[in-house]
């Protein structure tokens, strides 16, 4: 079943890439969000049939956005394949189906801020985080073996949570510091700190456009201590305060 998952990985990958693509040259994003608004009810209902049909739903919506020609297709027939283990790890590894909308929000965002690169390595790791809750419910042989896909897909899964470099390293990757800083560098051609920092931050976009929460919560959902340097942190980024972001564009993915 793995090397059936990685071909779905693959396919996702290149998709939001395409996606994103076609979004930064003005294509609807009205399709995407209206099913990440069905995805967010399928969660709410506990329903996990129902939120298999809405997550299928989400991509497939990705990958037809991408509009590349015979993609369509070949998605379909390796999420054909796989749609029992689908169900029956989505059944197992998200008991609490809002954890599991909220994975999908890194992706989204990225596709609809018309990121290729950051909508690529979201979709990729989406996936590789289903093996991840499988590692740590006790199934052997399931986590990725590249030590940055490790570390990479850690860090999605527990981003609430203050994280070294040391320890992703030494517990999660399995190399030195040293090693796992110089992957970031060449690969994610970014730093440890600022690739994490860069995480929590595409999250709170997320968070801050599809709910009601303060502003303050959502700084300790994506894992800030202090309010003040979330938003300082955000603005940095975006340009705008979290609560500009919030008045300018959360009719988009309202909630």
């Amino acid at each position: 079943m793995r090397p059936l998952t990685d071909l779905r990985a693959v396919l996702d990958a290149f998709a939001a890439r395409q996606a994103a693509e076609r979004v930064a040259a003005g294509s609807d994003k009205k399709p995407l969000l209206t099913a990440f608004r069905q995805l967010q009810q399928a969660a709410q209902t506990g329903d996990h049939r129902r939120m298999a049909v809405a997550d299928r739903q989400l991509h497939e919506t990705i990958v037809e956005l991408a509009d590349v020609p015979g993609l369509t297709e070949s998605w379909r027939a390796a999420a054909d394949a796989i749609a029992r283990f689908h169900l029956d790890t989505l059944t197992r590894c998200w008991p609490d189906l809002t954890i599991l909308f909220e994975a999908h929000r890194r992706i989204v965002d990225a596709v609809l801020a018309g990121e290729p690169m950051a909508a690529e390595e979201a979709a990729r790791q989406h996936l590789d985080a289903v093996w991840y809750r499988l590692a740590e419910l006790g199934a052997a042989g399931t986590l990725p073996d590249d030590p940055l896909e490790r570390a990479c897909t850690y860090l999605e899964l527990h981003l609430t949570e203050p994280v070294t470099l040391a320890f992703l390293a030494g517990q999660v990757a399995g190399i030195s510091p040293g090693h796992l800083a110089r992957l970031f560098r060449e690969r994610r051609r970014t730093s440890f700190t600022a690739y994490v920092q860069q995480l929590r931050l595409y999250r709170a976009v997320g968070l801050l456009t599809t709910t009601r929460e303060s502003i303050g919560r959502i700084a300790e959902l994506v894992g800030y201590a202090d309010a003040s340097r979330f938003a300082g942190h955000f603005r940095r980024r975006f340009g705008l305060t979290p609560r500009e972001y919030r008045q300018r564009y959360a009719g988009a993915g309202g909630s």
